[in-house]
């Protein structure tokens, strides 16, 4: 494929440039306990499957909906079958999380600073397209060493959610560029929808051979296993 064009790139965040499993994998799993309760094995076998994660091995799913970044969905399915006691044990956590009382990693999948600058110095554009909110998002960033070389940092809030494209619509009039001239990086569906839903030049998929979604896999433009080797497809 011709990569000529691209003069920007739009990032996603959680398995793409973080580690999804170990950023989010132990609190999703602290998340699911706190809110079932003590001893309620059956209820948080339920959540966990619903939301697409393992208990045993504290991984997502490769069909995961959380992974997706449909938290919306997940948590509606969630409350139904939590009811209203139990559910308030759930926002409860989540506001805990959200004031800092409870903590989860930003663990970057291996080195991604230096991709980032050759990328930069190379005059290409560079932003971040999450389903997260965009203060945590500007976070993940700052803790991983990233932010300053980030000229867009955007979360669910900023614009709109992915698929839709409003992320790409703000991206190029920030930047300048046409959707044609940005490709998308992301390791989901959802990443792949947004792409083709906001006219960007290309899908990018960060392919885990361990955690892959086939329709996924077969839909990108392009497949590499880290974003180090985008360089190399940009021909730089």
């Amino acid at each position: 494929m011709d990569m000529s064009a691209v003069k920007g790139l739009l990032f996603d965040k959680d398995g793409t440039l973080l580690d999804l499993h170990a950023t989010w994998g132990m609190v999703l799993n602290e998340m699911i306990w706190f809110t079932a309760g003590e001893g309620e094995q059956r209820l948080a076998e339920d959540l966990a499957r619903i939301g697409g994660y393992d208990l045993a091995t504290k991984r997502f799913t490769p069909d995961s909906q959380l992974a997706q970044g449909d938290w919306g969905s997940i948590f509606e399915a969630w409350q139904q079958r939590l009811g209203p006691d139990k559910g308030k044990r759930l926002f409860l956590f989540l506001d805990e999380l959200r004031r800092g009382k409870r903590r989860r990693a930003s663990v970057a999948l291996g080195e991604i600073r230096p991709t980032l600058e050759r990328l930069a110095a190379a005059g290409l554009k560079i932003g971040i397209a999450t389903n997260d909110a965009e203060a945590p998002a500007r976070r993940d960033m700052e803790h991983i060493g990233v932010a300053d070389l980030c000229d867009v940092i955007y979360g669910h809030d900023s614009y709109g959610a992915k698929p839709g494209p409003e992320m790409m619509a703000a991206f190029c009039a920030e930047t300048g560029l046409r959707p044609d001239q940005v490709a998308m990086v992301g390791d989901t569906m959802t990443d792949l929808r947004f792409a083709r839903n906001a006219g960007a030049h290309s899908c990018i998929g960060i392919i885990d051979p361990s955690y892959a979604n086939q329709p996924f896999v077969e839909g990108v433009d392009l497949q590499v296993e880290h974003v180090n080797a985008i360089p190399a497809l940009l021909g730089l």
